[in-house]
């Protein structure tokens, strides 16, 4: 009983962690501030993964796609043709294969986990393996969220089914994909707030935000609210 209770305890750990590192994460490394890139650029071969990481994520996926559409990510063949040429033909392959910032690769994992690795070893020597069998779950289950989920939250539901893997498909249109897809987009509207997809870390520092009723009108025309019995919505069942 003890045992189960370390392992319940570690994994409760362990969710606290993964959602204030994703989202302080999230914060200073996808959307840095301009005294942060500065320094970066004075030491490129030291913050390289950093710049590359900010270029793929703020600038590839939050200001070059999605312009005009939170679920279409190029407006138009000229304007994917415009996005491709800007992107530099050393790094072009990879920006493709990862959806233009919609995913991750394998290449990430580490990076992902960079507090979440030392986090289990301090787990694993202070509080013992029960508690760190607990916590080591969220090592795997924290990137996923981006490999996987991050993508389906720029369709619609039903093509974020059909593209869902099959462990994943369950999850959408459930009420916590679709707080998801409402974080997601006022991130996408606000670039400095709402930074969760694993919910509570925006809270911890003071950075998550209501929506504004501009937002909620936009957010209900594209279904990402549970709609009550008999709701239309556009003339559509939402």
């Amino acid at each position: 009983m003890i045992e189960l209770l370390q392992i319940l305890g570690g994994f409760g750990i362990g969710y606290l962690i993964a959602t204030f590192s994703e989202s302080f994460l999230h914060a200073i490394v996808g959307h840095a501030s301009d005294r942060a890139r500065a320094v970066w650029h004075r030491y490129p071969k030291l913050f390289h993964f950093m710049i590359l990481s900010y270029y793929r994520h703020n600038y590839i996926h939050h200001e070059a796609t999605f312009t005009e559409d939170f679920y279409k990510m190029f407006n138009c063949e000229k304007h994917q043709a415009e996005v491709d040429a800007s992107i530099p033909d050393w790094h072009r392959d990879r920006i493709k294969s990862e959806m233009y910032g919609l995913t991750i690769s394998l290449k990430c994992y580490f990076t992902f986990n960079v507090i979440l690795i030392p986090t289990l070893l301090l787990i694993y020597f202070y509080l013992g393996p029960w508690m760190a069998a607990g916590f080591l779950p969220w090592l795997a289950l924290k990137p996923l969220w981006t490999l996987t989920i991050h993508k389906l939250l720029h369709h619609e539901l039903e093509k974020a089914r059909e593209m869902a893997p099959f462990g994943v498909k369950w999850l959408v249109g459930t009420a916590y994909y679709r707080w998801m897809m409402r974080n997601h987009y006022m991130h996408h509207n606000e670039q400095s707030t709402n930074f969760n997809l694993i919910p509570g870390g925006d809270f911890v520092w003071f950075k998550a935000r209501r929506a504004t009723e501009e937002e909620k009108a936009e957010m209900a025309r594209l279904r990402m609210y549970k709609p009550s019995p008999g709701v239309q919505l556009g003339g559509q069942n939402a």
